[in-house]
Order: structure tokens, then sequence, then C-alpha cells
């Protein structure tokens, strides 16, 4: 390598280490935004939307009504939607559960389309009419 091209180096180093110290500006994470794919920004919304969605805390049943329900729906094969006595950490009540009953035990938990419960654990149920 001769002087001249060592120089024609040194010059373009230069020349590059100006540009990017004093004439690029990064977008930083602006430039990526392009990249997400169409599904995956629809997964984020429909995230986002099933995050905002609150349940207003349903009135408080006494124990032989939720009984009296479960049976009843056990017995005539009808789907129930319950709401459980639990919380989110923010405070915030948990989506209802709906679905067939499937059985119930002497241990006080009714298993409801596979999801075993505590009945102790449930606030409000209702019976799913039949479709007319």
């Amino acid at each position: 390598m001769t002087y001249e091209d060592k120089i024609g180096e040194q010059k373009f180093a230069a020349l590059v280490d100006d540009f990017f110290a004093n004439r690029y500006i990064d977008r930083g994470m602006r430039k990526w935004q392009g990249y997400y794919l169409s599904d995956h920004t629809a997964a984020l919304k429909k995230q986002a939307k099933a995050e905002s969605v609150t349940y207003p805390p349903l009135s408080l049943q006494e124990q032989p009504y939720i009984r009296m329900i479960l049976l009843r729906a056990y017995a005539e094969g009808q789907s129930v939607t319950l709401q459980l006595d639990l919380q989110t950490p923010n405070g915030q009540m948990l989506p209802p559960i709906t679905g067939k009953v499937a059985g119930l035990s002497d241990s006080d938990v009714v298993n409801i389309d596979g999801q075993n419960i505590s009945i102790g654990m449930i606030r409000h149920i209702d019976l799913i009419p039949f479709p007319v």
C-alpha cells in the first residue's frame, strides 16, 4: 500500500466519522415501526381491547340459592354463567365463566366444562335459558 492510499483511507475514515458525528440523525425505534406485521399489530390491539373491558361486581347471592341453580343446571343439562368472588390485583372483577355443569362433588367443587371451581368462590350465578 502506498503513502497516497493510506492518506486516502484516512481522509475517507475522517469523512465517515464526521458524517455520523454531525450530520446523521438516528430516528431510534421509529425506523423499526414499519417492520411490525399486520397480524402482530392486530393481536396487540385485540389484547389491549380485552384488557380494557371491566366487569362490574354482580349481586352477592346466598350459598343455598347457588347450590340450587347448580343442581338444576346439572339435572336439566342447562348452561350457567357465573362470576367468582375474586378480583385481579388492580381491583377488577374476573370475567364471567360460562358453560355446562359437568358434575358436582361432595367436597363443594363443581366441574364446569372441565374447570373445577369451589362453590364457596361463586359470587353470582344465572341459568342460561334454552333457545326457543
